[in-house]
């Protein structure tokens, strides 16, 4: 991977933070998700334990946002259940991550 996904994420995070339109928070959940989704497709080494530590701390914050913004009485329907199933997405790819740092990365790259 040739770009900092950490900066990527906090880029993203920053997005959402501001987004004060419900697709503008959406497209921003989405992004995030999807760079959660590309790490366990990293080679041993690229990413390491710091950077994944910094990776959950942000998605504790993404996933805290989300509910925010879900338990607000302006969204409802399809939209909070898009929300609310990527709260579970983020921390099924948490998991995901967890298991291929233990699994993939050998301890010495950590």
């Amino acid at each position: 991977m040739t770009t900092d996904l950490v900066a990527d994420a906090v880029d993203i995070l920053t997005r959402l933070r501001e987004a004060h339109r419900l697709h503008a928070f959406e497209h921003a959940v989405g992004a995030f998700t999807r760079l959660l989704g590309r790490i366990p497709d990293s080679a041993p080494g690229e990413i390491s334990a710091e950077q994944v530590g910094v990776l959950q701390t942000l998605s504790e914050e993404v996933i805290d946002r989300i509910e925010e913004r879900a338990d607000g009485a302006t969204i409802r329907g399809t939209h909070e259940q898009a929300l609310i199933s990527r709260v579970y997405e983020i921390r099924r790819l948490l998991e995901e991550i967890n298991q291929w740092r233990q699994h993939v990365v050998p301890a010495r790259l950590s």
